[in-house]
């Protein structure tokens, strides 16, 4: 349909949808935020990748991913190994973080793809497809087999200088899985996939409601958009209703969004002191023991003259997480009083804060890979400490933070003053008028 409306997720703008060339992206006309790319309309492609990935998964799972020799003693991890060290050193909270992020997501992302298109491709209806596409957008962001790679290249530095690391199978499994998944993703258009899912009496909104949405009364919308599949609903309205497509519920805006991503930003910044003064790990080496924080991790690296990896956990555990803290109560900030400024950039910083947040848990996939490899007693040994528990904390509150949070408010509550200035300033020119002329008796 040459007219279908589609809504940028950011600041809530209505455009015209309209068919771009193949690699092209489509992006939003008030904030620059991207609206959609254009992909073929096909599903072999990413299936075929997905079915790989899967098969990548299994291995990378199977066999070991680092040995560990020293003094004639050899240690083997897994994918799993992490987890459950984790859990038998007394830190569940770790040991449930690491296993969703580095294996349950991923896993269930790569199924969902499957579970989804493989029907599609074979022109039939399964069970379940709207919820499990529904699901997966849930999932996404929590899938952190990426950063796990960096964590796992942390580790191997650390490691060489004391003994004999060799990669095992499942280590380039994981190197060609990341990849494999990214291709995945890339070659999917997510709009068809909702397309085909879609009831087929279904009708989607058009150029003239748009129309009718402009000449709406300030403040009754009579269009809403999903957030899950970013159907343009017609709310006849209506501030909460199901969407028609995906069958989740829509809001005007989040229900209470500002509030809750205050409240999770705050515990975050609780969290972020006893994060970077407890150690997150405890090394023993030759019979002596020492407690690490992640700022001396640093200092070891650079000292070992690991530049690059160094440069790398500075960014992501210690410039990331005070950054994306402090930007996030600036836009929070700015969003309750109202300021207008420069809203497109706001939106901006959000989204690259939204996006690189996910980074910072490297230190913690890290720490899982050495606790889990390096157990020799008084020879070499790694165990976790409570600035782990701590440090993924402030990950998980910062995304959970920035999900809570929705960046149409950005535009929401700048409009709103801008109106109400109007507004004001009108009444005053009006009450000025009355002082000059005088009033009637």
């Amino acid at each position: 349909m040459p007219d279908r409306l589609i809504a940028c997720e950011h600041c809530d703008y209505l455009h015209v949808e309209k068919d771009i060339p193949t690699g092209s992206v489509a992006y939003c006309v008030r904030c620059g935020s991207p609206l959609y790319s254009s992909a073929l309309a096909r599903f072999d492609k990413p299936l075929a990748l997905a079915v790989t990935a899967f098969l990548l998964f299994v291995i990378a799972n199977s066999y070991p991913i680092l040995t560990f020799a020293m003094e004639g003693r050899v240690e083997t991890n897994t994918l799993g190994s992490g987890v459950l060290t984790f859990w038998r050193e007394g830190f569940p909270f770790l040991a449930i973080m690491v296993a969703v992020t580095s294996m349950l997501a991923p896993l269930l992302l790569i199924v969902a793809h499957i579970y989804v298109l493989l029907p599609i491709f074979l022109n039939q209806a399964w069970p379940g497809m709207q919820k499990v596409w529904r699901i997966l957008a849930l999932i996404r962001p929590w899938s952190m087999l990426d950063v796990f790679l960096i964590g796992l290249l942390v580790a191997l530095t650390k490691l060489t200088d004391y003994a004999e690391v060799i990669a095992g199978p499942a280590f380039f499994a994981i190197c060609v899985l990341i990849p494999t998944v990214l291709l995945m993703n890339v070659t999917l258009d997510p709009r068809y996939v909702w397309r085909r899912l879609a009831p087929k009496s279904l009708s989607y909104p058009v150029s003239a409601d748009m129309r009718r949405e402009a000449s709406a009364d300030r403040g009754q919308k009579t269009l809403l958009t999903c957030h899950t599949c970013a159907m343009v609903v017609v709310s006849d309205g209506k501030e909460h209703l199901r969407c028609p497509r995906c069958g989740d519920m829509v809001h005007h805006r989040k229900p209470r969004s500002l509030s809750r991503a205050w409240a999770l930003l705050v515990a975050a910044m609780i969290l972020y002191v006893p994060a970077n003064v407890f150690p997150i790990m405890t090394v023993t080496y030759l019979g002596r023991t020492g407690a690490d924080t992640i700022l001396s991790g640093v200092s070891a690296l650079v000292r070992a003259g690991e530049w690059p990896i160094a440069i790398v956990v500075f960014t992501a555990s210690i410039l990331v997480p005070i950054i994306k803290i402090v930007l996030l109560g600036w836009i929070y900030f700015a969003t309750a009083m109202g300021l207008s400024g420069p809203l497109k950039q706001r939106t901006l910083i959000y989204r690259v804060t939204e996006l690189v947040g996910r980074w910072s848990m490297v230190d913690v996939f890290m720490v899982s890979i050495l606790a889990a490899l390096v157990k020799l007693g008084n020879i070499a040994s790694v165990q976790p400490g409570f600035g782990a528990v701590a440090f993924c904390g402030v990950v998980i509150l910062t995304m959970l933070s920035a999900m809570a949070f929705d960046p149409r408010l950005i535009w929401d509550r700048a409009g709103m003053k801008k109106a109400k200035t109007k507004q004001d300033s009108s009444v005053n020119d009006d009450q000025n008028h009355i002082d000059k002329q005088g009033v009637p008796s």
